[in-house]
């Protein structure tokens, strides 16, 4: 990868749902999906896990719901790059033309194998892999051989970093230091990569992180060494997005229906400038918080439009300040124990498309002590 810099944290989003998803599918049926998409600087990241129907709902697509995917990208000319060439992009190596997006699969199920390969060889598109390297190590029955991913190496895949053991990342645990932390992480990273690198010709330097979860200070220590990360949050990618935690769009029972998908693929990054706080991680007894961020003026953005949601429900949205636009958004319900999103969706003023930006919470048990994942 060529890319240097860090860009500017760009929040990624989580779907809205319920209401708000209802208006977004109104708003495309009426105006048509592809109105007006032209902007080259932006794209969109797939993250699937599973493609099966025997597997979690939570982590998986169906076989027919991941073909017509496919089938929608296909007959809407969508672009399917491989993902360091993409990112490579956004560096400015290359433009970016309308439509274009990158397929990536966590955790490195056989069902990516067995059933999500045939079908992307069969249109000649590339696809990443984020590979657990230990699950591959101890030979666990739902996930690839080394054997089958190098044949799909040798195929096109890129394959790439999901850590060695897939812990959580974003916080200590109750008994270490924050130096024991961060050395363990180092290691997680730092073994794992190792590993791809002895068993597979050519993987990337990408890191996606487990469960989406991550702070400052792994961040600060990805980008240490070497590697560009992906979280798991929605929304669409440009270049002045975090290139420690860039967004893709989760696709998963309950989140995959066609309509959705139409949509999500068509998305803008939201053009947050700054944004506090920097980290999502909460105190135990902190069932409060709120968000900060600054939107470039310049974007062509309906400000008046945005909204915000956390599960699914409206959450306080206020503008504090003008010349750039300023907000606060806060919670409405109390945060609980686990992971929790704000999300927040403009409509373009200038195309049937949507801007949109998010943050996640992560709060620790009332004892102090970490959810498992």
């Amino acid at each position: 990868m060529h890319i240097e810099r860090r860009g500017l944290p760009l929040l990624a989003i989580l779907l809205v749902v319920g209401a708000a998803l209802a208006a977004l599918a109104a708003c495309a049926q009426e105006r048509g999906p592809d109105a007006g998409w032209d902007d080259s600087s932006s794209a969109v990241i797939l993250l699937y896990h599973h493609v099966s129907d025997e597997t979690p709902r939570s982590t998986s697509v169906s076989p027919q719901r991941f073909r017509e995917h496919l089938a929608h990208l296909e007959e809407n000319a969508f672009n399917v790059w491989p993902l360091p060439r993409l990112l490579d992009a956004l560096a400015g190596a290359e433009p970016i033309p309308p439509r274009t997006l990158a397929i990536t699969f966590d955790d490195a199920y056989a069902s990516v194998h067995d059933t999500a390969w045939p079908l992307l060889r069969a249109r000649g598109w590339p696809f990443t892999v984020f590979v657990s390297t230990q699950y591959i190590d101890d030979r666990l029955a739902s996930y690839m051989s080394w054997d089958q991913l190098r044949e799909i190496e040798a195929d096109g895949a890129t394959l790439a970093n999901h850590s060695r053991s897939h812990p959580s990342m974003a916080h200590p645990r109750p008994d270490e230091s924050r130096r024991e932390w961060l050395a363990r992480m180092r290691a997680e990273i730092v073994d794992a990569q190792a590993r791809l690198d002895a068993e597979t010709r050519a993987p990337a330097r990408l890191f996606a992180w487990p469960y989406g979860e991550y702070s400052p200070p792994v961040q600060a220590l990805l980008e240490e060494l070497g590697f560009i990360g992906l979280a798991q949050r929605s929304g669409a990618v440009g270049p002045a997005s975090d290139f420690t935690a860039l967004p893709r769009f989760p696709m998963a029972f309950g989140f995959d229906d066609l309509e959705q998908f139409a949509l999500k693929v068509r998305t803008r990054p939201l053009p947050v400038l700054a944004v506090e706080p920097a980290s999502g991680v909460l105190a135990a007894d902190q069932s409060d918080a709120e968000i900060r961020f600054t939107l470039d003026d310049q974007a062509a953005i309906r400000i008046d439009a945005m909204n915000c949601f956390s599960r699914g429900r409206p959450i306080d949205i206020e503008r504090v300040g003008d010349s750039p636009p300023r907000f606060r958004v806060s919670n409405v319900q109390p945060i609980g124990v686990g992971r929790t999103t704000f999300n927040c969706t403009a409509p373009a003023s200038d195309a049937n498309v949507w801007y949109w930006a998010s943050f996640l919470w992560m709060r620790p048990r009332p004892d102090g002590s970490w959810y498992e994942g």
